[in-house]
């Protein structure tokens, strides 16, 4: 017969607990001066590792936050300066949107105002006359027909214009009538100043869904236009900006018909200017004598 195996008569080594797995890896990360001293075994003790005290414990308590804790900190340190990094960044971004609509409602507020005595007056005729016959239902151009009449009767060379402008690759065609009023030279050698007049300015600047500065730019423009066309440029640049960065702060897309180039056309483009119909002529002598003599006779 085969001898029988031989049993090693020693017992087997319990389980190591979680705890003293713990503190055999952690044990070598701490540094010989913060190890505690070692204990003496006493005579017919077992041979093996103490369970770690609470003075160990403290120890690799320590020793992990100074070498994994710092990590995490530096990490959350970076994490936490970005998100300010961005905050910061939006602030300026709000600062630079504010400050140049503050820049463009001030110049509209340059511009607004007629640039000379003669303009003034005038504004104050269109603006009566519009109002007149708006009350007694004119609309469109209807009203520009009967505006151009009445500052005729009034004694200005007034007439409806139509200006049209072709197809390009920024914006559409399209067409725009509006009146303009020829006021007499101001000296012997001057010519005809070219006056425009537009009885519904503001509304050609309005857009979807505007931000609270814009709509202060809308309420800075006139909604009665009356000025030269240096003016008017200006002025159509300033608020079509205006008019972009509203849009911007929306993130809404410019359309074609809200931009600048389309917006000067409106006013600045080739036109036809309507003839106005002749003054029926002074009566003659004869037609008056007759007329007086048709008088008396009844």
């Amino acid at each position: 017969m085969r001898a029988a195996a031989q049993i090693d008569p020693s017992p087997a080594a319990p389980p190591k607990s979680r705890l003293k797995r713990l503190f055999e890896r952690q044990v070598l990360r701490v540094s010989p001066a913060e190890r505690l001293p070692s204990v003496p075994v006493a005579a017919g003790e077992k041979d093996e590792l103490l369970e770690p005290s609470s003075l160990c414990l403290d120890g690799m308590v320590r020793s992990f936050l100074e070498d994994g804790g710092g990590v995490e900190k530096g990490a959350a340190s970076r994490c936490c300066n970005c998100f300010h990094a961005g905050d910061a960044s939006d602030d300026e971004d709000a600062a630079a949107e504010a400050a140049a609509a503050t820049d463009i409602a001030e110049t509209i507020k340059g511009l607004v105002h007629c640039a000379s005595l003669r303009e003034r007056n005038l504004l104050a005729d269109v603006s009566t006359l519009v109002e007149r016959h708006r009350a007694a239902g004119a609309r469109k151009r209807d009203l520009l027909r009967l505006l151009a009449e009445s500052l005729r009767a009034a004694g200005h060379d007034a007439a409806v214009c139509l200006s049209r402008w072709d197809k390009s690759s920024s914006h559409p065609a399209g067409e725009h009538a509006y009146l303009d009023v020829l006021l007499p030279a101001a000296s012997d050698r001057g010519e005809p100043e070219r006056v425009l007049v537009d009885v519904d300015f503001r509304s050609a600047f309005e857009v979807a869904r505007p931000t609270k500065a814009y709509r202060a730019v809308l309420q800075r423009l006139p909604s009665v236009f009356v000025g030269k066309e240096d003016r008017l440029r200006l002025l159509v640049a300033a608020a079509a900006d205006a008019a972009r960065a509203s849009l911007k702060k929306r993130g809404l897309h410019l359309p074609p018909w809200r931009k600048p180039e389309y917006m000067r056309a409106k006013w600045l483009s080739p036109y036809d200017r309507e003839v106005p119909p002749p003054a029926p002529p002074p009566p003659t002598p004869t037609e008056a004598t007759t007329s007086e003599l048709a008088g008396d006779a009844e």
